[in-house]
């Protein structure tokens, strides 16, 4: 477990979200990072909602098959709105769909 994640495991959410963008500056594209930190500005809540959007969706540019970027996607725009759902649904079962095809191993 990363110190990233041991941050957000203890809800010290403003330390995993810097540790998250530091390893953006290393690599912008790590998928797993984008995520995480959409995960978090949601946790923080206020009006990140945007932000954790861009996250998200800069995710799904980089990696259309992220079974995580969708399902977080999906509950930020369940949260978001009612006018919503129907997009929300659209993404749980992108998520779902990828996620049953998912190899138990990542591939290296």
């Amino acid at each position: 477990m990363t110190s990233r994640m041991l941050y957000e495991a203890k809800g010290l959410h403003k330390q995993a979200l810097k540790a998250y963008k530091h390893a953006l500056d290393v690599d912008p594209g790590h998928v797993p990072s984008l995520v995480s930190i959409a995960v978090v500005l949601r946790k923080l809540g206020g009006r990140s909602g945007p932000v954790a959007r861009s996250f998200l969706n800069e995710a799904l540019r980089v990696y259309r098959m992220s079974s995580s970027a969708w399902y977080n996607l999906g509950l930020l725009l369940r949260d978001e709105s009612p006018t919503f759902l129907r997009e929300a649904a659209d993404c749980f079962e992108a998520a779902t769909v990828l996620k049953e095809t998912e190899p138990i191993e990542p591939f290296r």
